[in-house]
C-alpha cells in the first residue's frame, strides 16, 4: 500500500534526522512494525480523532515513541508480551492526547472530519458507522441524509460519559477484538463488553428521540 510505506518512510527518515547514530536494532524493529500494522494504528488514532491527516500525525508519532521506548530498552521488543495490543495502546494514549490538546484549543470537547471515510486504510465509513445504531425500517426524511447522520452520531458519541466512549470508538477498529480492547484499555474484557452494551443503548435513545420529534416537525 502507498499510503502505508510512506508512512514508514517518514517515520524512519525523521527517526535518522533526530538521531544519525541510531541503534540497527532498533530501526529494524520499528521497521517490521510499520510494515505489518500501520493499518491498524491508523484506525485506532482515525477512531479517536475522526480526520484523516490528525490520525496520519497521530500514527507516525506513535511509531517515533515506540522507536524511542525500543532503543531505551536493553532487551528492545523482547518484553513485550502482546506486540498488537501494545502497539494499539501507545496509538490509543498517543490519539487521545492529540484529542485534548486539540480540544484545548478549539475550546470545544471534539472536532469531526466532514465526511471522511479514510478508506485508503479502511477506517468505518458513514455508512458502517450510522448502520450500529439506526433501525432498519428508515423514516425521518429517510433517518436524514446519510452524511448528516454521520455528523449527528459523532456528536452523540462524544456526549457520552468517557468510560463509555472510549470502547465504543476502539470497537470500530476491525483488527480489535473485545478482549484486545480490554487489554488495550487495561480492564477487563466483561466491563468492555457491558460498556459496550450500556453505549449502544443510549445512543439508539438519543437517536429514537431525535427522529421522534422528527415526525412531529
Amino acid at each position: 500500500m502507498a499510503a502505508q510505506a510512506m508512512a514508514g518512510e517518514s517515520v524512519l527518515k525523521t527517526v535518522k534526522a533526530i538521531d544519525r547514530e541510531a541503534a540497527q536494532g532498533a530501526v529494524t524493529d520499528v521497521e517490521s512494525l510499520v510494515s505489518e500494522h500501520t493499518p491498524m494504528v491508523f484506525r485506532v488514532a482515525y477512531s479517536i480523532l475522526r480526520n484523516h491527516h490528525d490520525a496520519e500525525d497521530a500514527a507516525q508519532e506513535c511509531f517515533l515513541k515506540v522507536l524511542k521506548l525500543v532503543r531505551k530498552s536493553k532487551t528492545g521488543m523482547a518484553e513485550v508480551r502482546n506486540t498488537k495490543t501494545w502497539l494499539a495502546r501507545v496509538a490509543w494514549t498517543t490519539a487521545l492526547d492529540r484529542r485534548s490538546r486539540r480540544a484545548s484549543v478549539a475550546g470545544h470537547e471534539f472536532v469531526i472530519g466532514e465526511g471522511e471515510a479514510a478508506s485508503e486504510f479502511g477506517a468505518p465509513s458513514d455508512v458502517e458507522t450510522v448502520a450500529d445504531f439506526r433501525d432498519t425500517a428508515a423514516a425521518p426524511d429517510e433517518v436524514l441524509a446519510s452524511r448528516d447522520m454521520q455528523s449527528l452520531l459523532q456528536k452523540m458519541i462524544a456526549t457520552l460519559p468517557e468510560d463509555l466512549r472510549q470502547p465504543l470508538e476502539l470497537s470500530t477498529v476491525r483488527e480489535l477484538n473485545s478482549a484486545e480492547i480490554a487489554e488495550v484499555m487495561g480492564i477487563p474484557e466483561g466491563s468492555v463488553r457491558t460498556r459496550l452494551m450500556r453505549a449502544r443503548k443510549l445512543l439508539k435513545e438519543k437517536l429514537a428521540t431525535l427522529m421522534e420529534v422528527k415526525k412531529h416537525d
